[in-house]
């Protein structure tokens, strides 16, 4: 008898709550994973809470302004949109970060790890670097 796929964290949202059932749903996850789509259901909730917002609240994302000094107007943008871009690649990055195995062919993507500063190439050997060729063409 298999276990029951670990049901929704407390607190997430209608978004939020589906994703995570869609996903554990069809996928082993272990603890790491676990937490990074908790986060990423998060995101969800964050991304239909903006939504909602541009779609409808205007007087909560926008706003005219009259200033006193000039009798001039001014229309005045909060930065939903921006937040909501933002959580949208977010939310698509811890997706990514899942590693979920490709329906079709069960393959996973490949793991690439944080990325930092590359080895220095041994002098006299290996790959000659662009900026190699320019200290070279530059002293002559």
């Amino acid at each position: 008898m298999t276990d029951a796929p670990p049901r929704p964290p407390v607190g997430l949202g209608t978004g939020g709550r589906a994703l995570w059932r869609d996903i554990v749903r069809d996928h082993d996850l272990d603890a790491p994973q676990r937490v990074q789509l908790h986060e990423a259901c998060r995101a969800k909730d964050r991304l239909d809470k903006l939504d909602a917002l541009l779609r409808g609240d205007v007087g909560s994302w926008a706003r005219l302004t009259h200033d006193l000094r000039t009798e001039d107007y001014e229309l005045r943008i909060d930065a939903a949109l921006s937040a909501a871009n933002n959580t949208a690649n977010l939310m698509k990055q811890l997706i990514a970060a899942l590693r979920l195995p490709d329906e079709a062919t069960g393959k996973r993507p490949q793991y690439r790890g944080p990325r930092g500063a590359q080895k220095p190439s041994k002098p006299g050997g290996g790959t000659v670097t662009a900026l190699d060729r320019a200290r070279a063409a530059r002293s002559g």
